[in-house]
C-alpha cells in the first residue's frame, strides 16, 4: 500500500493544526526520507505519536532555516561585508541612518544646471590676493570667468546665474567649477569647490561603494567634508 502522507495530517486534528509552513517541510526530500524511515521502523502496536511528528518537523523546520540563513549571511559577506562602513547591504544600511536627511557639505566641483542659479563655495586656509572662478562646460570649455577679487581666510561662498561671458542663458546640462586663488606671495591657495544640500537618496555604486544623492547629483561618501542635523 502507498503510503499518503497526506492522510496522517488530515485524519488527526492536532495534526492539522500545525502551520502549513511546516506541513511543506515535508516535502522537502530529506524530510521525507526521515518521515518515511521513521514510519517504515516503528512498531505496530505503538504506532508514531503524531504530535511527536509535528514537533519533529518544527525542529526540522528551524534547521533548515538556520541553513539558509547561514547561506544568506556568507554571501552577504562576500559581496560587501557586515560592516556599517562597507558597501554590503549593511553599509548601506549604515550610512542610511548616518546621512539621509541630513544636511551635507560635499568636495564636489561637477553639477547639473537646470536653470536656477547654483550656490557653491570653498574654504581658503589663507587669505587670498585675487580669486577667479572659471565654469567649464560637459565639454571643458570655460564659458564664464567671475573675479572674486581679494577674500578672507575662511569659508567664502559663490554663485552662478547661468550666464556665460556674453550674457547668454546656458542650456541645462553638467557645468564644473574651479576655483583659482593666490595667496599675497603669488601662491595657489588650494581652494576645494564645495556645495551643500540635503541628502535626498542613499545607495550603492556599480562599484561596490556607498553614495549619497545630493540635490539629485549622487557623490561617494569620502567626498563628505561636513555633516550637520
Amino acid at each position: 500500500m502507498a503510503l499518503q502522507l497526506t492522510n496522517i495530517s488530515a485524519g488527526n486534528p492536532q495534526q492539522s493544526a500545525v502551520p502549513a509552513a511546516q506541513k511543506n517541510l515535508g516535502s522537502k526530500d530529506v524530510f521525507l526520507k526521515l518521515l518515511v524511515a521513521q514510519m517504515k521502523n516503528q512498531n505496530p502496536s505503538k504506532p508514531q505519536d503524531s504530535s511527536k511528528m509535528a514537533s519533529q518537523l518544527a525542529q526540522f523546520n528551524m534547521v533548515e532555516q538556520q541553513i539558509s540563513t547561514n547561506k544568506y549571511l556568507k554571501t552577504l559577506a562576500a559581496n560587501g561585508g557586515m560592516g556599517a562602513g562597507s558597501s554590503g547591504l549593511a553599509g548601506l544600511a549604515g550610512a542610511s541612518s548616518s546621512y539621509l536627511g541630513h544636511s551635507v557639505t560635499v568636495n564636489q566641483s561637477t553639477v547639473d544646471f537646470t536653470g536656477s542659479p547654483i550656490k557653491f563655495s570653498t574654504h581658503l586656509s589663507l587669505g587670498a590676493a585675487s580669486t577667479q572662478v572659471l565654469v567649464r562646460d560637459s565639454t571643458g570649455q570655460v564659458v564664464r570667468t567671475m573675479d572674486a577679487g581679494a577674500l578672507t581666510q575662511g569659508k567664502q561662498s559663490f554663485s552662478w546665474n547661468g550666464l556665460s561671458d556674453s550674457g547668454a542663458t546656458m542650456a541645462a546640462g553638467t557645468y564644473s567649477f574651479e576655483i583659482k586663488a593666490l595667496d599675497y606671495q603669488g601662491q595657489t591657495i588650494q581652494a576645494n569647490v564645495q556645495r551643500s544640500g540635503l541628502v535626498d537618496a542613499v545607495r550603492k555604486s556599480q562599484a561596490g561603494g556607498v553614495q549619497l544623492v545630493v540635490g539629485g547629483v549622487a557623490v561617494n561618501t569620502s567626498q563628505v567634508s561636513e555633516i550637520r542635523l
